[in-house]
């Protein structure tokens, strides 16, 4: 539960390539008859960190009941090392103590420790990672989204059809120049009320290849005189061994802003999925429930950090939530079906 926890907040809080799942760093530890506990020789973890992670820190420890008690008294121990750091390892954080409560332990010593671990004063947000942000600067557009070029009343990289039923732009969907600055050319939705209350208006840009894993980062301008809008990053894997693509990963984005005025919307994403990899993305625009004129400019989708060149062979499952592999539930099934065929003889 604890290394649970720590891997949803460094997940949720960024900066670091992280593991797909607690699941697999315990396969790995399984697999490899790893056992690291508070005892573990800094030189001993060194090489399970580094040779069997392909990782350069690593965060374990203990948290036990505190002998002769009943109550929400443990003895909690958490090291956290560099061992990429030279000419000796790092120690960025160590604790060995005996709690009062079990609230303690993520609101007092999982907090200093990631406080430690970001180099940053107990309670400020995370610094920003410098070469992510390079990247942001300098990185390449995967979508065209500036809506400056096209042909035939379509964009360059974008769909020439819109809206549930597909029509072709010019309708619910319109390549236009911006109202007031003719010279910046916009993608406009207009709502009448009965789309708008029902299926509501989606347009999508072409597909561009993504890396699972690898950390992304959308960005867009928009306005709007009423209807709210969404955008969705869509990733997909090939349908075994067709043409057919399948969406694996998708990121919401609830807009929220005032109306009729140009608003930014950022947000960060990992494409990964537990059982199919994410090959390539798209983006969707979305905008429904009220009546109304939507405008988008300048969307932008940049990749600000790759997966993990030391990413271990994805152990395949249905879902994060299952510790069963895809080839675990095939091996029972053709069990199933051998005991089935046997009981028929």
């Amino acid at each position: 539960m604890l290394g649970d926890m720590i891997w949803k907040k460094l997940s949720r809080q960024g900066g670091f390539l992280i593991p797909e799942s607690m699941l697999d760093v315990r396969d790995q530890c399984e697999s490899q008859h790893l056992k690291p506990s508070p005892k573990t020789s800094l030189d001993k973890m060194k090489k399970i960190v580094l040779d069997d992670f392909d990782a350069q820190i690593g965060i374990w420890g203990s948290v036990e009941r505190a002998p002769g008690t009943e109550s929400e008294i443990y003895d909690l121990a958490i090291r956290c090392v560099d061992f990429s750091a030279r000419p000796q390892p790092k120690v960025i954080y160590e604790s060995k103590v005996r709690t009062r409560s079990a609230s303690e332990i993520p609101h007092v010593y999982v907090k200093q420790m990631l406080d430690a671990l970001y180099g940053r004063k107990p309670g400020a947000p995370p610094a920003p990672d410098l070469i992510a942000e390079k990247n942001w600067k300098n990185g390449a557009n995967l979508v065209v989204g500036d809506f400056q070029r096209g042909a035939g009343g379509v964009p360059k990289g974008w769909a020439p059809r819109a809206g549930q039923q597909r029509e072709p732009l010019g309708g619910l969907v319109r390549w236009t120049p911006e109202t007031g600055t003719p010279g910046n050319k916009v993608i406009r939705f207009t709502l009448d009320r009965r789309v708008a209350e029902n299926e509501g208006v989606m347009y999508y840009s072409d597909y561009f290849p993504v890396e699972e894993g690898a950390k992304y980062r959308f960005q867009c301008r928009w306005r709007s005189s009423g209807p709210d809008v969404k955008i969705f990053v869509k990733c997909y894997d090939a349908v075994s061994e067709s043409s057919q693509r399948r969406e694996v990963y998708r990121n919401q984005q609830n807009l929220k802003g005032p109306r009729n005025t140009w608003n930014t919307q950022t947000e960060d994403f990992t494409p990964k999925h537990t059982k199919y990899t994410p090959r390539w993305g798209r983006v969707m625009l979305y905008a429904y429930l009220a009546p109304g004129v939507v405008e988008f400019d300048d969307v932008m989708v940049k990749q600000l950090l790759p997966a993990s060149p030391g990413k271990q062979a994805k152990t395949r499952r249905h879902s994060s939530e299952s510790p069963v592999t895809v080839e675990e539930m095939e091996a029972n099934k053709r069990r199933g079906r051998k005991v089935k065929e046997t009981n028929k003889e």
